[in-house]
């Protein structure tokens, strides 16, 4: 949290998430390296933290303050500088996508994703770091084809679970989000910088028409309180100087003592400029990706990016291409389950599942069975018990229990001698 210049200190505020520019080859490459150099942690652990989640609490109320701050200043025409302009007309935007975060990625969620067990992400999803790299060696520019890229090569070397695919939206927010965060810190730092040049300028140039003494006293004052002598101050100080009306006799000598002490003017000037220059690219491109990804189609996304879902096409019947996305989607959560229980991958599973429907379709000329020829008889039928034996599956005991009462219709009698339902009663054990 901050409220003057002193609580935004320069060290404490990183620059945006940044790396080299690389085209649809490059970014490729950078994906499956990123994929190779990953060690993951081993294990399920439900009680582990989510700093992520905990991070973007933060940013929430970080952003608030912002908020106030630079409306204030902005209403009293002070220079907020154009990414402090973004922020203040995308504001909303950005809170609705905060909304969106929390919405989509509750915490038991978050702590199923698979994590990083070393490196500078150690303890976040891996996932995090596949969309930071695309943040950063894009200069934050999101769309579908980049996207593409970097999960379709990602998956080259290691696949991710389908419930990854789905929280990609999430983790791409979540890295904007940072971005943005980084950007505003930076703009109200900015505004503080500004705000103090304009103030001890002001001081010297009322100082200087009270007279020489009065004049004196203020540059010993400003000598002797080891002004902190960034560049964004110099070029400002040295700017409201220059333009004062009438001269400013000392100016001669202030640019040659900030020169010793810090910088000279133009090179001020100049990091000021390129600093002002990558803050706004930094926010408009976070801001721009983060209305991108409102608009894409996640269902198409995730289904193209999808293994498992590649297997189930594959369906001797064809039928499962042919059905509604609610019912496909029906079928990979029973393959995602097993998978996750059993430790396989997700596409090994549903391969699984062919199988058992290839030998329930033989060649032309021999009878077959149309139902056992479906991957959805082994995934939401009879076949179910027959694949999970195949795959050495044992249902859990709460799950167990739970199939055991919608297996007895004789509790109907007891439900309604009781005043509960069959589904009420399986609750119970689900």
């Amino acid at each position: 949290m901050f409220s003057r210049a002193s609580d935004v200190r320069a060290e404490l505020i990183p620059g945006p998430i940044r790396g080299e520019l690389l085209g649809a080859d490059q970014l490729a490459e950078r994906a499956r390296a990123v994929a190779r150099g990953e060690r993951m942690r081993a294990g399920r652990a439900i009680w582990k933290s989510a700093p992520l989640l905990a991070r973007l609490n933060e940013t929430r109320r970080i952003l608030d303050v912002a908020h106030r701050r630079l409306t204030e200043a902005s209403e009293r025409e002070s220079d907020v500088g154009p990414a402090g302009e973004w922020f203040l007309v995308n504001y909303f935007v950005i809170q609705e996508h905060i909304r969106e975060v929390r919405a989509s990625l509750p915490s038991g969620y978050y702590r199923e994703l698979p994590e990083l067990a070393a490196g500078p992400l150690a303890g976040y999803p891996r996932l995090y770091e596949l969309t930071i790299t695309l943040i950063s060696h894009t200069e934050g520019r999101i769309d579908v084809d980049n996207l593409d890229v970097v999960v379709g090569a990602f998956q080259d070397v290691a696949p991710l679970r389908i419930g990854e695919l789905w929280a990609i939206p999430a983790m791409l927010r979540l890295g904007l989000i940072e971005n943005v965060r980084r950007m505003t810190l930076r703009t109200v730092q900015r505004l503080d910088e500004v705000e103090r040049a304009d103030r001890m300028s002001m001081q010297l140039l009322d100082a200087a028409e009270a007279g020489s003494d009065e004049l004196r006293h203020a540059l010993r004052s400003l000598v002797d309180r080891g002004v902190p002598l960034s560049a964004i101050f110099i070029a400002r100080f040295l700017q409201r100087l220059r333009t004062a009306r009438g001269s400013f006799a000392p100016l001669g000598w202030l640019e040659q003592w900030i020169a010793e002490e810090g910088m000279t003017g133009e090179e001020a000037a100049s990091q000021s400029t390129q600093r002002l220059a990558i803050t706004q690219v930094a926010m408009a491109n976070s801001i721009t990706s983060l209305r991108t990804i409102a608009r894409l189609d996640w269902r198409k996304f995730v289904e193209h990016h999808s293994l498992m879902d590649a297997v189930l096409r594959r369906d001797p019947t064809g039928e499962y291409a042919r059905m509604t996305f609610a019912t496909r989607d029906e079928y990979r959560h029973v393959v995602e389950r097993i998978a996750t229980r059993t430790g396989m991958d997700e596409a090994v599973v549903a391969g699984e599942a062919l199988e058992l429907a290839r030998r329930g379709s033989p060649p032309d000329g021999r009878p077959h069975d149309p139902v056992r020829s479906h991957v959805g008889y082994y995934l939401l039928d009879d076949g179910l018990d027959e694949l999970e034996q195949v795959l050495s599956y044992r249902p859990r005991l709460r799950e167990g229990m739970h199939r055991w009462v919608l297996g007895h219709p004789n509790l109907v009698y007891f439900g309604s001698v009781i005043g509960v339902t069959i589904p009420a009663i399986a609750a119970l054990f689900w």
